[in-house]
């Protein structure tokens, strides 16, 4: 469909009405990684793009004593550049140090790959295993959803047409928490994930108090893995855990994806960047 018209917005309050007055025919681009292509290739479903790229609202990450903020248009060059989210949360500047180029880490939003609903966004598994949330706003009103919550379906998102991600909520993590990523492209460079995982592990010593997975291009799209969660808290880390952990999270999988084509290389794969994640964590003890 041919773009009509552009809308620059210069506050967050211009844009949601933008939002409102064309709802049915409108969306947001900020980045522009995953719309653009879809513009040049004739694919988009909208006339009217509203362009908040530039909104002050939506840049920026915070860190307090309590919690991690994450504008929705922060670009993923930014998360690399800080040397706070490499030393608090390194599983998700892992991850969003291996988005594509540099170019597309210094165009790419981190609100954008969540909209997306792409269930191979790498940035989406280390977030899901923070139990991060997620704020999102209309004209008339504001909600925090936890991000996991707002999957429905491939390539589908609880996020109306009236509304934009204002930013990602992420509890500050203790010294004793650990959180890492891992993903498998199809080369070293430049990867779109065949699939990845994130581990966050909450220890006391060495026992596991709490575990959160998230997984990506193990589904329809981002999720966590309540199954193997539960069957890590509880249990002391070690190698024959991460072993038995590997060949969990192998038969979720493989029930998961029975009958597709991807199933049986992923069912192995997967072991071994959940072995790779886990493997860091416990290195660290």
């Amino acid at each position: 469909m041919e773009i009509q018209k552009v809308i620059k917005a210069y506050s967050l309050s211009e844009a949601l009405k933008a939002l409102k007055e064309h709802a049915g025919n409108c969306e947001v681009i900020a980045g522009g990684t995953d719309l653009s292509v879809k513009i040049r290739e004739g694919h988009n479903k909208n006339e009217v793009l509203v362009d908040i790229t530039d909104l002050e609202e939506l840049l920026g990450i915070s860190i307090s004593e309590n919690e991690i903020r994450i504008g929705s248009a922060a670009k993923y060059g930014d998360l690399v550049a800080n040397a706070e989210i490499k030393k608090i949360l390194p599983g998700l500047w892992d991850a969003s140090n291996s988005v594509g180029a540099p170019q597309i880490r210094n165009l790419g939003t981190i609100g954008g790959n969540i909209a997306n609903g792409s269930p191979a966004a790498d940035s989406i598994p280390p977030l899901l295993a923070l139990d991060a949330r997620i704020t999102i706003k209309n004209l008339e009103s504001e909600r925090i959803v936890r991000l996991e919550d707002i999957y429905l379906g491939k390539g589908k998102v609880d996020i109306k047409e009236d509304e934009i991600i204002v930013d990602i909520i992420i509890d500050r993590p203790s010294a004793k928490l650990n959180v890492e990523f891992e993903k498998l492209g199809l080369r070293n460079a430049l990867a779109i994930s065949r699939l990845s995982t994130s581990v966050y592990l909450d220890l006391d010593g060495d026992v596991i108090k709490t575990a959160r997975v998230g997984s990506g291009s193990l589904g329809l799209y981002p999720l966590r893995e309540p199954v193997l969660e539960d069957f890590l808290t509880g249990k002391t880390l070690n190698a024959d855990l991460i072993k038995l952990g590997s060949s969990k999270y192998s038969d979720i999988v493989a029930e998961r994806l029975n009958g597709r084509s991807t199933c049986e290389f992923k069912r192995e794969a997967v072991k071994g960047v959940f072995e790779a994640a886990m493997g860091r964590i416990l290195a660290n003890l």
